[in-house]
């Protein structure tokens, strides 16, 4: 199902619990190759629900964090942020970005809250977009 703001969404339901993804729908002529650098961004639920779900107080500090982090991105061109996991306990934003410094810049220097953000960076260089790709071809809709 592809929501308004160009997002395909997916769900999933196994016993481990409710799995959700965002994959944004990435227009034909985008320009994969000027931005080989991944980021995955790990943020770890710091008050999950019985069920592994965000709580209210989570899911308001990760749309900040979002709302950040794209506004600066996306400002400058220098990123995008291309996919969002939703997993029991966590939630994993994937971002493509020209260089690493650049990204790690303004992850570094967006506004922060009173408590540093619970999350985990991990990078990989993936000129090839396997990782968006492998995904984006099982989704209906997806390029």
């Amino acid at each position: 199902m592809e929501d308004q703001r160009g997002w395909v969404l997916a769900r999933r339901e196994t016993e481990a619990g409710l799995s959700l993804l965002r994959l944004k729908t990435i227009e034909p002529e985008f320009d994969f190759g000027a931005f080989p650098e991944r980021f995955n961004v790990i943020w770890d639920f710091q008050y999950p629900t019985n069920a592994g779900t965000p709580s209210a107080s989570d899911s308001e500090a990760m749309k900040r964090f979002e709302d950040r982090v794209c506004e600066r991105i996306e400002s400058d061109n220098q990123a995008i942020l291309c996919m969002v996991f939703t997993k029991p306990g966590y939630r994993e934003y994937v971002f493509l970005s020209r260089d690493r410094d650049s990204f790690l810049t303004v992850l570094n220097t967006i506004p922060r809250e009173p408590d540093p953000y619970p999350i985990e960076i991990h990078h990989e260089v993936d000129s090839a977009h396997e990782f968006y790709n492998s995904y984006a071809k099982g989704i209906r809709g997806a390029p």
